[in-house]
């Protein structure tokens, strides 16, 4: 991209004297050049920030403050607000912009460079919200455009690993937000927002989208929420136990609350089945809101063991390797088979009596590949190895993406990430093409191709076309 012999053009640019004024939420900003303005992207933070009233001790850090715009729109809603930028004339605009709008913003140089240095130009671990309209346009899309540095910090991810990892690790480390913080970001759809999900889930943090920005071409941006997950919960490890499900059932535990278990004599699958015990695997359950009662049914199953699916890969081998299966299958296989292996499933069970309900999720994943049985696989065969205390934190993550009412602001309702029209509408049933009508608890509406609607009621008869290779 940019060599030394463009560095005089360079120096040109950032002579001009053509300071740009931009009006933007009723306040004005001079922005010089190499300065991010104010754009689609920013008003999506801003409206994000908007809807969350400050709390804890009122502390915003933005990162990557360009012309100062939302930490300036954070001041006036209440914030006392720290800013950095690694670009110099981005600090200047800040401070500069920030007393023309009479309010108080510390400003530094510093951040998560483009290249991984870390300066650290704020106090780690004090935030109760981070704001970062990172530079997510990835380094080969620009092509042979020329950039100088400074733009180039703005817009482009040139990290090696990708800044969203470095944020990721700096967060998971405690080195930006306070255990009960939010961080806010803006991820492109077509850039892969699927994949700064999944990179913050394997770094321990709930993550989930919370406010979208289509354009008239239909691309999309959005705001990503990451947080600690079920910080103010009680997470409990046994040695044996008959049923990590049970137990959650059976006792006085709160929506968020988890247990795992080293051994399960006595754990269950669908249908009342038994759970073939593996010291070595995974046994986790979480205790959800009862809120969630109505919401769940095989559909959300199936979601749920999609998220787990796609926080578990990797790398890009492992997209192939990972798949799932109606409702509540987790598969591999390894690259020289085909052969799909079931290596974990998920079990929601509820409880209720009167006025009281409770609602659990049980986990069980194999991540050795000693005694397996016929047809089960583990994550060692893919070479993923985790702890079992790693494999909790990348799990925790996600249920509490799913389910933790982090804040009222954010809650945007459980996303169906997995479109059931084309994943759920062609189906074989006894030997005969059907279309999905209706999922409920009491059975599965089919349509054959006569048009004749009939409900089934053992969904393990069921083959979904899309669902899974067969």
């Amino acid at each position: 991209m940019f060599e030394p012999e463009n560095a005089q053009n360079e120096i040109q640019f950032l002579n001009r004297n053509d300071v740009k004024v931009q009006t933007w939420n009723s306040f004005k900003l001079q922005i010089p050049p190499t300065v991010y303005p104010p754009r689609e992207d920013t008003d999506l933070l801003n409206e994000t920030l908007k809807t969350i009233p400050p709390f804890g001790t009122k502390n915003l850090l933005e990162i990557g403050s360009g012309s100062g715009a939302l930490s300036i729109s954070a001041a006036k809603l209440g914030w006392k607000v720290d800013a950095c930028d690694v670009n110099p004339f981005s600090v200047a605009a800040t401070r500069h912009n920030a007393a023309e709008a009479g309010v108080e913003v510390s400003v530094s140089e510093g951040g998560i460079g483009p290249r991984g240095e870390q300066s650290y130009a704020w106090q780690p671990g004090t935030y109760d919200v981070v704001l970062w309209n990172m530079p997510y346009i990835p380094a080969d899309e620009i092509g042979d455009q020329l950039l100088g540095p400074l733009e180039e910090a703005a817009l482009i991810d040139t990290h090696p690993e990708g800044l969203l990892t470095v944020f990721a690790r700096t967060m998971a480390n405690n080195l930006l937000c306070k255990m009960k913080g939010i961080a806010l970001l803006v991820c492109r759809e077509d850039v892969g927002w699927r994949r700064s999900v999944d990179i913050l889930r394997q770094h321990g943090l709930a993550a989930r989208i919370v406010r979208t920005h289509t354009f008239e071409d239909d691309e999309a941006i959005h705001v990503l929420a990451a947080w600690h997950p079920f910080v103010s919960n009680k997470h409990h490890r046994v040695r044996e136990i008959d049923s990590t499900n049970a137990e959650l059932l059976r006792g006085q535990y709160s929506p968020g609350d988890s247990l795992i278990a080293q051994i399960q004599t006595n754990g269950r699958g669908r249908h009342g089945r038994s759970w073939q015990d593996h010291p070595q695997s995974f046994k986790g359950s979480w205790v959800l809101d009862e809120k969630h009662l109505s919401s769940i049914d095989l559909k959300m199953q199936l979601y749920v063991a999609h998220e787990i699916s796609h926080a578990l890969r990797l790398n890009k081998q492992h997209i192939e390797q990972l798949n799932i299966k109606w409702p509540n299958d987790l598969l591999l296989r390894e690259t020289t088979e085909q052969q799909w292996r079931k290596f974990g499933g998920i079990l929601f069970q509820s409880y209720s009596k009167g006025s009281e309900q409770r609602m659990v999720l049980g986990l069980g994943i194999n991540t050795a590949a000693d005694n397996l049985s016929e047809g089960q696989g583990s994550l060692s065969q893919l070479g993923i190895e985790v702890s079992n205390s790693e494999l909790f934190a990348i799990l925790n993550a996600v249920v509490a993406s799913l389910f933790e009412a982090k804040h009222a602001a954010l809650e945007t309702g459980l996303e169906q990430a997995i479109n059931d029209d084309v994943v759920l509408k062609e189906c074989i049933y006894r030997n005969r093409m059907c279309i999905l009508i209706d999922i409920e608890s009491t059975g599965i509406t089919l349509t054959d191709d006569s048009g004749r609607s009939f409900k089934v009621d053992d969904d393990d008869q069921i083959e979904w076309v899309s669902l899974h290779p067969q």
